[in-house]
Parts: C-alpha cells; structure tokens; sequence
C-alpha cells in the first residue's frame, strides 16, 4: 500500500507546524492520530503520553479499540513476556518506527503478542511508533490492521517516522509549558485496589487527588493508576524490578503527581492487590524531568543544577572546570530555554511545587 505523496507531504508540513507551537498534548496526540490515519489507514489503535523514565502512560487515546483489547495488549507489555517489537527496545533504536511483519521477517506467529492478543481480536500487522526529543520518550503510537488487510509497506512506516520526529519534540513541548500550580498541593494518599483494578481502601487524601483528577479522567480509576498497579502486578508475577511502577502525572491546574505502586503481600492477601501512592513529586523526582522538557544539554543541565542548588558563577566554573565567559554563555541559553531572565526566574521555574499544610 503507497503513501499518497501529497496528502502525506500536506499532513506532515500541518503536524511539524503545530508541533512548533503545540496545543495541549492530549489534543496534539489526539490532532496526529487523525491525521496519521487519513494517510496510513488502520482499523485500530492506541496513543500515549509517557513518563520518560518509565515509558509507562499518563494518557492513553483510543481509536477503536475497546477495553478489553486495551488490557489483553497491557497485560503483554507490562508483563514483559514479547521481545519482539517491544516499546523498550524502539525507544532505544536508531529508527525508533517499525512493523511487527518488518521486525519477524513477515512471520508474525514469532511474536507472543500476536499469537495471544492479535489473533484473539482478529488483528494482524502492527507499526509502533515512539515520539523522543532531547534523549527522552514523550510519547508513543501502537495502530493495527484487521487480520484480513495487507501488512503495512515499508513507505508507510517511514512515512510514520518523520511524523514521530516532530511529535517528540512538540509533546516535550507541550508538557513544559503548562501553567503554574494555582494553589499548593496536598499530601500523600494511599489507594487499595483488587486484582481487577477495583478500589477496595482509601484515605482521604488520596479521594481528594482522585477528585482533581476527574476532569482528565471522567468516571473511571485514571489510567496512569492503572499502569503503576498493573506493572505492580507485572512486577510481583515475575519477580521482576526491572520496570519501576511509578510515572509523574502532569495535574490539571499545573504541578506534577507522583503515582507509584507496589503489590501487597502477606498471609491472607489476595494475589493480585495493589497499593498505590499518590503525592506531590519532590525535587529528586522532578528535577530530571524539568530538565528534560526544556531540552537542555547535558552540560546546560549540569550548570542548572549547580544554579538551582544556590552556587555562584565563580564556584560553578570550578566546579566544571570551565571559564567564566563559557559558563556565562550557558547561562543565556539555558535562561532562553527554559522562559526565564534571572537566576531567581530559572530556580522559581524549576522548584517543586508547595504542598499544603
């Protein structure tokens, strides 16, 4: 199957502008999913927002693709059980866009995913895409055709690459220029939840997060909880700690959540229950991120770091063994990056957000 040459060259040139100046990045995934599908057709699909560290989503966007399709793929992925095609393996590839038929030689029984999740919902080809920008995953593409429509061509999938290299750098974006916190965060709570992602306890802080969250996530458990407690779950089945259960969540109003997860144990707990945190990220935990989103340097993130920590400009050039004129040369980059005119600026900028009493 061709890709249309003008209609792509016409939907590449509108996402790279609006990745420029990006929408929120729930719209923008939502505006590229569409548009990608106008050009590479497929019958179902799924787009998500990461957290870099983990790769775990903070916001999922479905296209045609029912809950239960969501869980059987989910429970494969996180669980860790399919090598091939994996969302770790392309963030860490030189063409982070690929096909299962490219990725099996066109044997896609190779694949433990398609033979117990394609097969089951009469799927057949998959292109996975991850969207990276400044050395981090932002986001991620996962479309699938019907067992009965032809693989996707090897022009499709390049075509979804120069896609994939202005969505990473338009949800980095996006995410960093997101409105200050409007009023100081509140502390920790704890969420209880059962092997099928129900809540069984919780305290009142963590019903009190749950309600800010509502207006992202309307009338069900946020889906960034469920990824924290099903890798959770992933983790103990296999007593695996190679993929932390934890994301930072973007809220609403501004300011950053952190979600983490652990599996309960103990005589007389249910296989399969979870606990889940959910508090305020700290300055250890936002720091790395915050950097990220400006797309600073690794060096740029060195000065910010000793700039943010309170050193001077002569205890900072010790520091890094460079001159004063380099490392005021850094410093203006790093003021422009990041929106800012003062080192005051740059540290109000960076600092994690109050928690209230």
């Amino acid at each position: 199957m061709s890709v249309p040459g003008a209609r792509a060259a016409a939907v590449r040139e509108t996402i790279a502008e609006l990745c420029e100046s990006p929408p929120a990045a729930a719209d923008l995934i939502e505006t590229v999913a569409a548009r990608v599908r106008s050009v590479v057709p497929y019958d179902r699909g799924a787009w998500m927002i990461t957290d870099p560290a983990t790769l775990l989503p903070t916001t999922i966007l479905s296209v045609d693709a029912t809950p239960e399709l969501h869980h059987a793929f989910t429970e494969v992925e996180l669980g860790n059980r399919d090598s091939i095609h994996s969302f770790d393996a392309l963030s860490r590839a030189s063409q982070p866009v690929s096909s299962l038929s490219l990725a099996t030689g066109g044997d896609l029984r190779a694949s433990r995913r398609f033979r117990e999740v394609h097969r089951r919902f009469g799927l057949g080809d998959e292109l996975r895409a991850v969207a990276r920008s400044a050395n981090a995953t932002w986001g991620m593409g996962c479309i699938n055709r019907a067992d009965d429509v032809r693989a996707f061509s090897a022009e499709e999938v390049r075509f979804v690459a120069t896609i994939a290299q202005h969505l990473g750098p338009g949800l980095r974006r996006a995410l960093a220029h997101r409105p200050a916190n409007a009023e100081p965060l509140r502390a920790p709570g704890m969420l209880v939840l059962d092997e099928h992602m129900a809540i069984e306890a919780s305290t009142g802080e963590a019903e009190r997060w749950l309600q800010t969250l509502q207006s992202t996530f309307p009338g069900a458990l946020p889906t960034p909880i469920v990824m924290a407690a099903m890798q959770a779950q992933a983790n103990s089945a296999t007593a695996s700690t190679q993929h932390p259960a934890r994301l930072r969540l973007p809220l609403p109003g501004g300011g950053w959540l952190l979600v983490h997860a652990d599996a309960l144990k103990g005589a007389g707990v249910a296989e399969g229950r979870v606990a889940v945190v959910l508090e305020p990220a700290n300055h250890a935990e936002l720091m790395p991120l915050l950097l990220a989103l400006h797309g600073l340097t690794e060096r740029e993130r060195d000065v910010t770091e000793l700039i943010v920590a309170g050193l001077g400009t002569d205890e900072i050039a010790a520091r890094l063994h460079i001159s004063r004129h380099t490392l005021r040369d850094h410093v203006k980059v790093i003021f422009a990056k990041v929106g800012v005119s003062s080192r005051p600026g740059l540290t109000a900028a960076l600092a994690p957000e109050p928690v209230a009493a």
